[in-house]
């Protein structure tokens, strides 16, 4: 198990096209509220399946269980409206318990921001139900590649 502390952290982007469907309009004809926190999920999943992928999770008994979600609404996002979901994350050289993801959603024309907001995880061992403190090792030094 590993978290050695290294030089100093760095951000890393990932961006990923959205277009808002039709079942998921509310009554008002906007896209309903709890639909962003899908959305950031893909983005935060983008990144988190790099660091330790489903398979290799399951084996080590790991889950990463969000403890934090908001999302702040700037403009109404409507069905068909091209979207662009921009997720970044801090890769830090000590792991503190909490991996923050930061999203943040365009319209991808006008470059619009529609809404921002924020995902925070945790590592847990699945069968204890308890933090993991330190990260094998092999996870480790995939979490500290990314780029």
């Amino acid at each position: 198990m590993a978290s050695p502390a290294s030089s100093e952290s760095r951000l890393i982007r990932r961006k990923l096209s959205l277009t808002p469907l039709f079942h998921q309009t509310d009554m008002m004809g906007v896209i309903h509220n709890a639909v962003y926190f899908l959305w950031f999920e893909e983005g935060r999943m983008q990144i988190l399946l790099e660091i330790l992928p489903i398979e290799e999770a399951l084996r080590l008994g790991a889950a990463m269980p969000v403890v934090e979600n908001t999302c702040h609404y700037r403009k109404p996002v409507k069905f068909g409206m091209p979207l662009q979901l921009h997720t970044t994350h801090r890769v830090e050289p000590a792991y503190h318990g909490r991996l923050v993801f930061k999203h943040y959603l365009l319209h991808e024309k006008l470059r619009t921001e529609m809404a921002w907001g924020e995902s925070v995880v945790t590592l847990v061992d699945r069968h204890a139900n308890q933090l993991i403190k330190a990260w094998p090792e092999s996870v480790w030094q995939r979490y500290q590649a990314l780029k």
